[in-house]
């Protein structure tokens, strides 16, 4: 059972005078069920799991109608008794219940010194209309693919881990290249857990391969699970194309050829999305805060997972060559910001003039606090970056401008236009400590 670095933040739960019922979020596969048995074994005298999606729990529990009434069939079905800081309550795949939904809003009133965390795949599309959130009653953690840095941990590189977590700032790289081959290692195995484990037992990569295929058969399969009949055929090519797409722009209308309208494809693709299975990219034009997004341009597409747009796209011999190296370097990129929002969701965006006063498009854009960091991504050896100097102009100060790549390592000055820039070189290996230099 691989060590995930959610667990940091759920032992600040744990511990937190104002602990709410925590509701942990993400997709399939991505490790929710192993972390929080991992958790409440090592923190806990006992855990106390129910698993809605087998019938007979489902059944017993689904008509609860207190939290005393909860207890009580916790006691007579399960043998076990709920003890105020000591036991763990673990309730998965809680979309299979509205009426459990419901009652989390009452543990915090009833009982407060009962940890409580539900965990649910499919939460926001199945309960769509059904369920409100009880706003204030509940808080959020988010799960996703193992980063690299969680990789490294699990391949049991812990001292490269640790190397790279603590370097500073311009400071001479000792093995770049024995990073930069773990980082491609890890972007062909990806980061789901039971492929890393494949590849962390020595199983080869025909068996990841085989892992990989099983897993997104089991996202398409689940379409049943949250679709209407009517819905099916356009989540069904949305599952298909999205990997394909991924790291690179697309638009509703026609995707994938299909002759499909805008409007359908553009319904799928956000249910997909409340699924966590895929993130979009919306373009901004403005360089000031707060940000608002272009709801009309094209977006950019995130998939899950690296290992499984690899999957789709191309033979491992062929991985890293000719003009999918940008997109799947996007990819990567995108994945690995989204994946950092573990308490709070990261709203990721690209920048793009309007096409009026010429043509400029800046990969990725995050706010942090009061700026902008703009990121440029460059899977090659060319330090031209145009569209970010345009964006700099634009912003000024405003501006936390990095660079993303294979080469440099610290701060770098360009000159371009009569202008001087001052640029964070990072490489991709390191690109999870951007936080740090934010500002």
């Amino acid at each position: 059972m691989f060590e995930r670095d959610l667990e940091k933040e759920l032992k600040k739960w744990k511990d937190s005078p104002i602990r709410k019922v925590l509701i942990l979020r993400g997709a399939r596969q991505v490790g929710k069920t192993s972390v929080v048995r991992k958790f409440g074994e090592e923190n806990f005298e006992q855990l106390v799991e129910i698993n809605l999606e087998q019938k007979e729990q489902r059944e017993w529990f689904d008509g609860v109608q207190s939290v005393t009434d909860f207890s009580t069939r916790v006691e007579l079905f399960l043998k076990k008794r709920l003890i105020d800081r000591q036991t763990l309550l673990f309730i998965d795949e809680v979309q299979e219940s509205p009426n459990i939904l419901e009652l989390l809003r009452f543990f915090a009133e009833h009982r407060p010194g009962l940890h409580v965390i539900v965990a649910g795949s499919l939460l926001e599309a199945k309960m769509e209309g059904k369920w409100s959130v009880p706003v204030g009653r509940v808080e959020y953690m988010y799960l996703y693919p193992l980063t690299f840095f969680e990789y490294l941990t699990a391949r049991g590189e812990s001292p490269w881990r640790n190397y790279a977590e603590t370097l500073k700032i311009g400071e001479h790289i000792i093995g770049g290249e024995t990073l930069k081959k773990l980082f491609l290692e890890y972007m062909l195995v990806g980061g789901l857990p039971e492929a890393v484990a494949g590849s962390v037992d020595g199983l080869g990569m025909n068996v990841v391969k085989e892992i990989q295929e099983r897993v997104q058969s089991a996202y398409r399969d689940d379409i049943g699970n949250y679709a209407r009949e009517a819905e099916k055929k356009y989540l069904e090519l949305v599952m298909t194309m999205a990997p394909k797409l991924a790291g690179g722009l697309f638009k509703y209308e026609n995707m994938g050829e299909s002759g499909y309208r805008g409007r359908e494809i553009g319904e799928a693709v956000d249910t997909v999305e409340k699924i966590m299975l895929l993130t979009q990219v919306k373009s901004i034009n403005t360089t000031t805060i707060p940000i608002f997004s272009k709801p009309k341009r094209a977006k950019k597409m995130i998939w899950l997972d690296i290992g499984l747009v690899n999957l789709a796209n191309t033979s491992h011999e062929t991985l890293f060559k000719g003009s999918y190296q940008g997109r799947l370097m996007e990819q990567i990129v995108g994945q690995t910001l989204v994946a950092g929002g573990v308490r709070k969701k990261t709203d990721v965006y690209y920048w793009s003039r309007n096409r009026d006063v010429g043509s400029a498009e800046v990969d990725f854009v995050i706010q942090h606090g009061g700026r902008l960091v703009a990121m440029e991504v460059k899977s090659g050896e060319t330090r031209e970056m145009k569209s970010l100097f345009s964006m700099m102009k634009e912003g000024g100060k405003g501006i936390m401008p990095m660079r993303i790549s294979w080469a440099g390592w610290g701060m770098e000055t360009y000159h371009y236009d009569k202008h001087s820039y001052e640029i964070l070189s990072l490489p991709f290996y390191l690109l999870e400590r951007w936080v740090e230099w934010a500002g």
